[in-house]
């Protein structure tokens, strides 16, 4: 994976690679190559064959300590390339493996001097033209400003004076030439509008500046400013949610003739907005451009596995497309596990390959993957609450139990698992430890079903997008005014990364709106219309936040109907065990068993030195995920009931 650089850093490389391939055939020490030289030509995207031809034809050798190695990866080096590198040392050529011996290895096809000379010339040419065109590039944005009006302006811009930028940029259109303002689509209004977007992001108004970059970028890819507004759309992106149908747009544009740096930034950013939109095999294509080097390898593999994920639990199940899904995720791990920021994906692809190993009843793989996840992702407590589901289906009741022990803890208190008194009941339904049963029933009852009615109450006050916003702001904020919400359901929106996103970008909006109130008078015309578009997206962001609480309460609502059938269900199958205790004992057939665990107290072990646990409510931070129940059955070998999810 390259590291990010600048075109400025892309061009230079492409053209020390030139300087470097040209010396091919001088075979003298002097001519050696070293290990930054050969990063730069990695940069370059010179082949394998092309690099170890080179250090061949030179003489140059490697040692390479581990951290060269990595550092060659995570560069884009293969395999190959680094076995060869390394065999250029001292005793360090690969070994064949065992079964080759015996066969005859054809040798690799050497080009020839024709061939070699051909694509040494075609790189050289390749590192002018990028250069060149770089550099008219350069040349016409400076132009662009050369002017005394547009030069003041974006001075302005520059220093964060944005209202006076603006105030410039908008007044050197409207005055035009002989007084006839500049037509909307002529250069001159482009060159206004770019600068007017550059104001508005150096002064922090990303929500404002968004729109007006997308307009720059909309007019061409053959214009003077699409780079660069490119560049600034795709990092404001990434701060706040926005996603304008006109986004859709950019599947107008070719940017064949850009390098592969810049073209693997854009399509990421056209099939991620794609996928945004929920056209899929729309943002398909884009996402398989970019390129193993790119920044946005790793999450564009991410987004393509979850895209091969099918939708019916039967499919899944056949396998169809499952093995697709596996792959991008595995690439996208790989990949992010050498970027200096990349463990959120990599958190995120474990956590992926988890779910599909457990819908595909994989359970041991599941419980693989939940445990890859690191100990500070913010998807550590859904791993751990997922993985307890996935031991109690797979029917190991000593860590299920103790993944509900743990799940009691405070590290979870911001968490609301509604669901996991009737688990703990069910397993010990399966125990047949009707008191344990018992207990957890009664905690289900004191702690979740009483929730059922606010919930039902806050549900029927609101009926718009808007009011739900409003009405859950407001109990969140200001509890004894907002229709008293109980905390613990309020976890499940405050937890669910969608709505996070939209309240962070109507918060923005909301300071943009404060600012440009605030300069409304200077800003005249412009400062109104900027208004109508921040009060327009502010809309926009509410209703979809809005919908978001909408569903997920509701689903909480539902889930706590169904929870409470479950219960009603457990309590048939504990008098069942009970009717069949006290069958027995009329009998004469109960064994006057004693449950030594249930009496002495400890119901768990923490840790695999099997160290009793007696302390109900009381947790150790280094022992979380290390608790084992070791409660033993009473079930009648023949009576043993057969209660599930």
């Amino acid at each position: 994976m390259h590291r990010p650089h600048s075109r400025f850093g892309r061009l230079s490389s492409w053209a020390a690679a030139a300087v470097l391939l040209t010396s091919v055939g001088q075979a003298s020490p002097a001519w050696a190559l070293t290990l930054d030289q050969v990063f730069t030509l990695l940069e370059a995207e010179a082949t394998d064959d092309q690099i170890i031809r080179k250090i061949t034809k030179d003489g140059s050798k490697f040692a390479l300590a581990p951290k060269d190695i990595m550092e060659l990866k995570r560069r884009g080096a293969t395999d190959k390339l680094i076995r060869f590198m390394l065999s250029t040392g001292a005793g360090t050529a690969p070994k064949p493996v065992e079964a080759d011996k015996g066969k005859e290895k054809k040798p690799e096809k050497e080009l020839s001097a024709a061939e070699v000379a051909a694509e040494e010339a075609r790189l050289r040419e390749e590192a002018v033209r990028l250069a060149e065109e770089q550099k008219r590039r350069e040349e016409s944005q400076r132009k662009a400003f050369a002017g005394k009006i547009l030069k003041q302006g974006q001075e302005y811009a520059n220093s964060g004076e944005f209202v006076k930028a603006i105030q410039v940029f908008t007044k050197f259109v409207e005055d035009g030439v002989g007084g006839i303002p500049f037509a909307p689509d002529s250069n001159e209004a482009y060159v206004a509008k770019y600068g007017i977007a550059n104001a508005l992001a150096r002064a922090g108004l990303i929500q404002s500046a968004a729109d007006t970059l997308l307009d720059v970028v909309r007019a061409g890819s053959d214009k003077m400013f699409f780079v660069t507004a490119f560049t600034q759309l795709r990092d404001l992106r990434k701060q706040i949610i926005y996603r304008p149908p006109e986004l859709e747009e950019l599947t107008k544009l070719s940017v064949n003739t850009f390098d592969q740096s810049f073209q693997d930034g854009f399509y990421y950013f056209v099939g991620e907005a794609l996928n945004d939109f929920g056209v899929k095999e729309a943002a398909r294509p884009y996402l398989e451009k970019v390129g193993p080097k790119a920044q946005d390898y790793a999450r564009a593999q991410y987004l393509l596995g979850l895209m091969e994920i099918p939708d019916s639990t039967e499919d899944r199940l056949a396998g169809a497309q499952v093995k697709a899904a596996a792959e991008a995720f595995q690439k996208a791990v790989l990949a992010a596990e050498v970027e200096a920021e990349g463990r959120p994906v990599v958190d995120l692809a474990y956590l992926a390959l988890a779910r599909l190993a457990y819908d595909i009843q994989q359970y041991d793989a599941a419980i693989y993957y939940y445990k890859k996840i690191s100990k500070n992702s913010p998807k550590l407590a859904t791993a751990f609450y997922e993985s307890g589901w996935t031991y109690f289906l797979k029917g190991d009741t000593s860590r299920a139990l103790g993944t509900f022990h743990a799940l009691h803890s405070p590290y979870f208190a911001h968490h609301f698992y509604p669901e996991l008194w009737i688990l703990e009941a069910t397993a010990y339904v399966n125990l047949c430890l009707s008191v344990e049963a018992e207990e957890a029933m009664k905690m289900f009852e004191e702690r979740v079903i009483v929730l059922a009615p606010p919930l039902r109450d806050f549900l029927k006050r609101s009926r718009k997008p808007e009011e739900f916003y409003n009405a859950f702001l407001l109990t969140v904020n200001k509890p004894k005014q907002g229709g008293g919400l109980p905390r613990q359901l309020q976890s499940p929106v405050l937890m669910n990364v969608e709505f996070y996103n939209l309240y962070n970008t109507i918060k923005q909006i909301e300071k943009e709106e404060r600012v440009v109130k605030s300069n409304l008078q200077q800003l005249g015309a412009f400062g109104q219309e900027m208004l109508a578009k921040l009060g327009q997206r502010k809309t926009e962001r509410i209703a979809e936040a809005g919908v978001v609480i909408q569903q997920t309460l509701r689903q909480a609502a539902k889930d706590l109907d169904t929870y409470q059938d479950k219960l009603a269900q457990l309590r048939l199958d504990l008098d069942e065990i009970r009717m069949q205790a006290i069958e027995d004992e009329q009998a004469g057939k109960s064994a006057q068993e004693s449950d030594a665990v249930a009496k002495e107290g400890p119901v768990a072990i923490a840790g695999s030195d099997a160290m009793q646990w007696p302390f109900e409510g009381e947790f150790w931070k280094d022992e979380i995920g290390a608790y084992r129940s070791f409660l033993k059955s009473k079930c009648k070998t023949s009576a043993a009931p057969a209660v599930g999810n």
